[in-house]
């Protein structure tokens, strides 16, 4: 019977083992994750971005090149699992985007710390033009009136000696036309345009916590005043910008304290001939509590100075005074003749008038 029993608790702990080394059918790597709808989309097109799977926290969006793909950038909070952002592909080019874990974890029900970054490089492609087939039956016109004003020129050539002009050497004005105009766009396009792609601010506080603050009005790339408002525990303000290939360009002015009242950032650009600065006027708030706080322990300290001087001094002299009295009083005044006279009253005789002059000849 024991034998049958150790049998049974072996097969047992061997099942335990095997279903614990089983694996389990895996929803997805949790986690940062950032996924395209298309890695490789046309010019004008717009693509969404899936962030995160089974995450929930804020994340920091970054795109290496705002020309290229234009997409909101900066902190963003995912509630729960996931969420999607857009993007517009602008001009043909590559465009890295990247999200940075800041406050993130799992939503697991013992939700786990998520950090690092994750990546995804996003190709635009140019416009398939139909300028091939176009040429190819502009080339088949042309062919016909070449032939047919071949036959004219015949006629031409057969009415007027001397006279070899053919219309099938005249230039087609139509056709470098459009040349023209597809060779200014695409060095239009080519070209992007002078001025910040994106410009951030962040608020430093005295814990070193960064927190994103507003514009106003919201940032353009030709809009070059803003105002913006921190708080009064701020010290710092950060300036993060980007300008594409302007990059080394970008040249920024901030004050190395932050006082209360108005501090003033510039950002300028500078390419040649091509000159452009941003102004941002960052108001801080003033420290109204602490401001009240040190006025009545100015005025508290004033009332105990008054304090001591109205207190203090005249009990110090009461006490001198109330000192120099009473050791007066002991050295002074007669005791024993008071204390004879009371025993005279009380009838004590002429002996005692005997000890009272012995006692005043001691004293003289």
């Amino acid at each position: 019977m024991k034998k049958k029993v150790i049998v049974i608790i072996e097969i047992l702990v061997l099942l335990a083992m095997l279903m614990a080394t089983y694996p389990t059918k895996s929803n997805g790597a949790k986690g940062l994750t950032i996924t395209p709808s298309n890695n490789n989309p046309t010019i004008g097109d717009t693509i969404t971005l899936k962030i995160g799977n089974g995450i929930g926290g804020r994340v920091r969006i970054e795109c290496s090149d705002q020309s290229v793909l234009s997409i909101d950038t900066g902190s963003i909070f995912i509630q729960y699992d996931s969420t999607t952002i857009t993007a517009k592909a602008n001009k043909e080019g590559s465009a890295k985007i990247t999200v940075t874990a800041e406050n993130l974890a799992t939503t697991d029900a013992k939700p786990v710390p998520v950090t690092g970054s994750k990546s995804v490089t996003i190709n635009v492609k140019a416009k398939e033009t139909s300028s091939a087939s176009g040429e190819t039956s502009g080339g088949s016109n042309n062919t016909g009136n070449s032939n047919s004003n071949s036959g004219n020129s015949g006629k031409t050539n057969s009415s007027s000696s001397g006279t070899k002009t053919s219309a099938s050497n005249k230039p087609n004005t139509n056709k470098d036309a459009v040349k023209d105009v597809e060779e200014t766009e695409q060095k239009e396009e080519a070209t992007p345009q002078f001025g910040m792609n994106s410009l951030m601010l962040n608020a430093v506080n005295e814990n070193g916590e960064k927190q994103e603050i507003a514009f106003n009005p919201t940032f353009n790339i030709d809009t070059y005043e803003y105002t913006a408002e921190i708080e009064s525990n701020i010290v710092d303000v950060e300036v993060l910008t980007e300008a594409g290939e302007y990059n080394d360009y970008v040249k920024v002015e901030k004050p190395e304290s932050f006082n209360a009242g108005e501090n003033i950032i510039k950002i300028t650009m500078q390419k040649d001939d091509m000159s452009l600065t941003y102004t941002i006027k960052v108001n801080k708030k003033e420290r109204e509590e602490t401001v009240e706080t040190v006025s009545d322990a100015v005025l508290e300290s004033e009332n105990k100075k008054q304090t001591l001087i109205t207190f203090t001094i005249p009990q110090f002299i009461a006490v001198i005074l109330t000192i120099c009295l009473i050791e007066g009083l002991l050295l002074k005044l007669p005791w024993k003749k008071m204390i004879m006279a009371c025993k005279r009253k009380k009838g004590f005789g002429e002996e005692d008038d005997e000890l009272d002059n012995d006692i005043d000849e001691n004293q003289e």
